[in-house]
């Protein structure tokens, strides 16, 4: 009898578990477009549960305040991201191709949503004042790190020294940041926008002359 009722509580706790992450979704859905539409200073629970389609003791539930939606919010979307850098080939021929395309999808993905630039730099300016979110951040931008260094090492064909590549990965990090910041501000579209895969380009060609 134990041995026939098994099979069935784990298909009903696999049905449990896809509705409740199935309802996080939603209301993490919810919040991410709240903050990008009022900020999120300027959002409140009221707005995120309207948003969601949701009671409010249903948002309570799975989340006792704003922050540890925005928490929540900044964990998956940086894990997310973690699994985009894992895929992709690393080997030496193809390292720089890989980084302009990287970053031509960055600039293409801002581009198409508009609201994603705004957002990232609301969630990331919490980092100051929230320290869960910190450490996300920064546990996600080592990581940024060293894979961009690992593919500057490759592109760059082993000219440059371990500390020219660091230095190399973090001024491409910065680029990124900065991309995202001009996307942000600007407020009509220029040539401008399509360069930072030919900014990629040149810092690997910079750092093929090094050595």
């Amino acid at each position: 009898m134990g041995t026939a009722q098994g099979p069935g509580a784990t298909g009903s706790d696999e049905r449990n578990a896809a509705r409740l992450n199935a309802r996080r979704a939603q209301i993490l859905d919810a919040a991410t477009s709240v903050f990008a539409r009022l900020g999120y200073h300027g959002a409140r629970m009221d707005d995120i549960v309207q948003a969601s389609g949701l009671s409010k003791g249903a948002i309570y539930w799975y989340f006792k305040s704003k922050e540890e939606i925005a928490v929540e919010l900044v964990r998956q979307l940086l894990h997310d991201e973690e699994k985009a850098l894992a895929n992709g080939p690393t080997t030496p021929g193809d390292a720089g191709d890989r980084l302009s395309t990287m970053a031509d999808d960055f600039s293409r993905a801002l581009r198409e949503n508009p609201s994603r630039a705004p957002l990232a730099l609301e969630l990331l300016s919490l980092g100051q004042r929230i320290p869960a979110i910190k450490k996300h951040f920064t546990e996600y931008h080592e990581t940024y790190v060293a894979l961009l260094s690992h593919l500057l090492r490759a592109a760059s064909g082993g000219a440059p020294s371990a500390r020219q590549i660091r230095a190399g990965a973090l001024a491409l990090a910065a680029m990124v940041d900065g991309w995202a910041l001009h996307e942000a501000l600007i407020a009509t579209p220029g040539e401008d926008r399509e360069g930072l895969g030919e900014a990629v380009t040149i810092l690997v060609t910079g750092l093929r002359g090094q050595g």
